[in-house]
């Protein structure tokens, strides 16, 4: 445990009221038998021996200059979403950070600056209002605004709107030794207007391939690029995991075409983008349709199985690619989009079909956890920015592997995934994920953690992926060949260079998924590299 000199240090810097050690708070912290019941979380989740809940940069600074002098590591988290924002090593400091909920929208200049405490559902909120939008994710409007931008950040949205790091326009960092740095326009005032700034670009490092998940430092303070957006207002309605926009249908719409094959729905994708109109254009799995019709996960687990020849059937002929338009400018620009939109539609054969002009999903993200959780637990094996050619092969490579995982992995009939395009065409994006039962038994879980820690790797690299989500499903003991050299060397160098004392959110996330394999027989006798 913490000690108690230590406790009345931090106690100094936040108010009693600010921090516990009690066992039910610290329960509430514990970082195990959660929805993402995986390998690391079984292995490595433990709880926290304190909580405390800073409310500005200054108080955070405090913190973690006691930390680095006592050498106690630290968790920092604002919503829990992975499993590396909860405690994994014994002595967790455990910062929470709700309370830095300040946000400020600059209208006229299309940017937000935010505290580490905001979350989308907030700022999509405050944006809305003067005619601006930012891209919620998909895991939906409970995440952090700071660390998706660090971390991750798609959604169908960044067809149009581009990924999340560019949105960066200014950060208040603190390095784990507890120096604080400022970038872009940070680094030289308060108005994020320009995210490079004035001296050297450091978005590159302080995000990574996919980000540091909290173990190089904490960004407290970020500026953030808004879009523009109509006016018309989007209606909310049902106030319960159900909730919904209707949408103005004259300056927002939904078009779901029917497509006679894969190729021709991809040819749609390339020709949509081509023309340079809509907002979002996705493929969903047909499971999804499923969740969203069930009112509960016993429902849906009633429903899904019946009929599988109707399933399979479903899998393979209804290609569906759904298309939102937005008038952003006008009214005739939507009018203007859609013609394009169903001239193209026309000359490849795909058929408007009947359409709800409602939307939980993208400009909040309200099902989320719905559509994530309904089954029990799921899982991305990949998370793939590529051609869209590419992307589309690999999600038909990941529904034959699955086959021979299939059951303890839920049946879904050789479904190729969620695929849509990115940047107006520039990229594509395939996201294969995996539905199962988180009551699985030993055997059941060792042979998901085979699929998702194993083979999928595997298939991402023989494919030649470049998935975002290695760092929390594949071994970097694995990858770090395949990238070069020297690619695990320079990483764990930067690391070791900004945090020699490993404080911030140990073990990290370079070689911590070999460490749990090496701390599993099981697993371990399936190493190959």
């Amino acid at each position: 445990m913490i000690p108690e000199e230590i406790y009345r240090t931090l106690e100094a810097i936040v108010g009693p009221e600010n921090i516990s050690r009690d066992p039910e708070i610290r329960q509430a912290y514990k970082n195990k038998d959660r929805a993402f019941v995986n390998p690391e979380t079984q292995t490595l989740g433990t709880t926290p021996d304190i909580v405390i809940m800073p409310a500005t940069t200054e108080e955070v600074q405090k913190i973690v200059k006691v930390a680095g002098r006592y050498k106690i590591g630290y968790t920092p988290s604002v919503t829990f979403w992975t499993p590396q924002a909860g405690a994994r090593f014994e002595g967790c400091l455990h910062m929470d950070f709700k309370r830095m909920d300040d946000l400020e929208i600059d209208a006229k200049n299309m940017n937000a600056t935010v505290g580490a405490g905001v979350n989308f559902a907030q700022l999509q909120a405050e944006a809305l209002k003067h005619g601006l939008y930012t891209v919620v994710p998909g895991g939906g409007s409970q995440v952090g605004v700071i660390p998706n931008h660090l971390l991750f950040g798609f959604s169908p949205l960044t067809y149009r709107a581009g990924l999340a790091p560019r949105r960066i326009m200014g950060v208040e960092w603190i390095l784990p030794g507890g120096e604080l740095v400022r970038l872009g326009s940070f680094a030289s005032g308060s108005d994020g207007f320009w995210g490079e700034g004035i001296g050297p670009d450091l978005r590159g490092l302080l995000r990574g391939h996919i980000g540091w998940l909290g173990s190089l430092g904490i960004v407290t303070r970020m500026c953030v690029r808004l879009l523009p957006f109509h006016t018309a207002k989007l209606k909310p309605m049902q106030m319960d995991r159900h909730t919904f926009f209707v949408l103005p249908t004259d300056r927002q719409k939904w078009y779901n075409f029917s497509c006679p094959n894969k190729d021709v729905m991809v040819e749609f994708m390339y020709e949509i983008a081509h023309a340079e109109i809509a907002a979002a254009m996705t493929r969903v799995p047909i499971a999804w349709r499923y969740i969203a019709r069930s009112g509960s996960k016993e429902q849906f687990w009633k429903l899904w199985p019946k009929d599988p020849e109707q399933k399979r059937k479903e899998v393979a002929e209804f290609m569906i690619n759904r298309v939102m338009l937005i008038g952003y400018a006008s009214k005739r620009q939507l009018e203007y989009e859609e013609k394009v939109l169903l001239t193209i539609a026309d000359k490849l054969g795909c058929t408007l079909r009947r359409t709800r002009q409602m939307d939980g999903s993208w400009m909040q993200s309200g099902d989320a956890v719905t559509m994530w959780y309904l089954t029990g637990t799921f899982m991305s094996t990949t998370g793939q920015l590529d051609s869209l050619d590419a992307s589309v092969q690999s999600g038909v490579e990941f529904a034959k592997m699955k086959k021979n995982y299939t059951p303890p992995l839920m049946e879904d009939h050789g479904d190729r995934g969620w695929f849509q395009m990115n940047d107006f065409g520039h990229s594509g994006y395939l996201e294969f994920i995996l539905h199962s039962d988180q009551d699985a038994g030993p055997e059941e879980g060792l042979k998901i953690a085979e699929f998702y820690h194993f083979a999928s790797p595997k298939l991402v690299a023989a494919v030649g992926g470049l998935n975002f989500f290695n760092q929390i499903m594949s071994p970097l003991g694995h990858d770090s060949p395949l990238y070069g050299p020297n690619y695990g060397d320079f990483a764990r160098k930067i690391k070791e260079g900004l945090d020699p004392d490993n404080v911030s959110n140990p073990p990290g996330v370079l070689d911590t998924l070999d460490m749990v394999i090496d701390m599993n027989p099981p697993l371990k006798a399936m190493k190959d590299w």
